[in-house]
């Protein structure tokens, strides 16, 4: 079996509006309980459909969808905050973003190095630092989209 791993684009990070959780949402929901609500403020965006800021990622509304349709079902999505910089409002100014949804991953994985060990066999998985892991099935869907940007690595069972 293999597993990848993967490192979506970076277009921002943690907005001040973003409420982090205690160590107890983290122990009831592994790592994505460290944020409550996310708010995710751009800096740049070099037009991927899947993003990241540690550990939280996002999902422009083209992806959204085409996943509710989908037989996915190892997910979850949350309304998030989404803002531009101001550095984003002086490069970008005539820049339009599509609307972006919190994608948390429900199954879990641990990564070490190149390899993975106790997953839980969901399409979608985070590890307990916060990485995004998915099936070859998983994956292929998301190359339909944009994911230009996003590095890829192969994870084998140790």
């Amino acid at each position: 079996m293999i597993l990848y791993f993967l490192e979506p684009e970076v277009s921002g990070g943690h907005g001040e509006q973003t409420i982090y959780g205690t160590e107890e949402n983290v122990a009831k929901e592994g790592i994505s309980g460290k944020i409550k609500f996310l708010h995710y403020e751009f800096e740049g965006w070099l037009g991927d459909d899947l993003l990241e800021s540690t550990p939280a990622f996002i999902v422009s509304s083209n992806l959204e969808n085409e996943l509710k349709k989908s037989e996915f079902k190892d997910y979850k999505l949350e309304k998030c905050l989404i803002t531009m910089s101001d550095v984003f409002m002086e490069l970008y100014p005539n820049k339009e973003i599509p609307s972006f949804t919190r994608f948390i991953p429900l199954g879990t994985v641990e990564v070490e190095g190149e390899n993975f060990k106790n997953w839980s066999g969901h399409h979608f998985c985070l590890s307990s630092k916060g990485e995004l892991v998915v099936t070859k099935k998983a994956l292929d869907f998301l190359k339909k989209f944009s994911i230009k940007h996003c590095d890829i690595t192969s994870l084998t069972q140790s």
